[in-house]
């Protein structure tokens, strides 16, 4: 055997190892990072069914950030007791969507009713408003 026809050592088995690692620990932050994209939004949902539900309907009201047209009597009708929902008793997020680079969609189930309830969200101001959608 001469120095030509001779093979390349293979490499150390750590290196191997730390490309591994590498590789896993890089997945698991790309992971993370998509699911927790929308928390914000999420968590400005969660803070604002539970002021509802804890009957701060002012509050409330401004968490929602209305615009002009949507008064607070409008807002209690929809939100109150003798609302859509009723007393908001439990409430669950099922989903969020990224509807545009500005808003978020988040599905939420209120009070175990169906269909779940869809808000969307601006990801600046964390206002809401019903989904059309």
């Amino acid at each position: 055997m001469t120095l030509l026809d001779s093979q390349p050592p293979p490499p150390p088995r750590h290196i191997a190892r730390y490309v591994i690692v590498a590789a896993v620990a890089v997945a698991a932050i790309a992971v993370a990072v998509v699911a927790l994209w929308n928390y914000p939004e999420e968590r400005a949902v969660t803070r604002f069914l539970t002021t509802v539900e804890s009957g701060d309907y002012q509050t409330a009201y401004r968490l929602w950030q209305p615009s002009a047209g949507y008064t607070f009597d409008d807002f209690v009708k929809d939100w109150g007791p003798s609302g859509d929902y009723g007393k908001i008793r439990e409430f669950e997020i099922l989903d969020t969507v990224s509807t545009t680079s500005e808003t978020v969609t988040v599905i939420v189930s209120i009070n175990r009713q169906t269909p779940p309830l869809k808000l969307l969200v601006d990801r600046k101001t964390k206002g809401m408003a019903y989904s059309p959608y």
